[in-house]
């Protein structure tokens, strides 16, 4: 859920263009029982558009799989 209605509340490179009752009141329409059922609950920062759509290329399938294997078979062999 964001903090406001655009996002920006909290936020260190924009300023929320609301009032403080806004906020609140935006962040109220979840209701409490509906809050309730959510066990965790995590403040993540805002990431910049330029870092997630960077050109980077991560780990291929292969190299994931092979880690995984390996995970795997560890894993295995100290259950038994």
């Amino acid at each position: 859920m964001y903090p406001c209605a655009y996002g920006f509340h909290g936020s260190n490179t924009k300023a929320c263009a609301y009032p403080y009752q806004t906020v609140t009141r935006y962040q109220k329409r979840v209701s409490g029982p509906m809050l309730y059922r959510i066990d965790i609950h995590i403040k993540v920062p805002r990431v910049d558009f330029e870092k997630l759509s960077d050109n980077k290329q991560g780990e291929s399938s292969d190299d994931i799989r092979t880690c995984l294997e390996q995970a795997s078979a560890k894993a295995k062999s100290a259950i038994l």
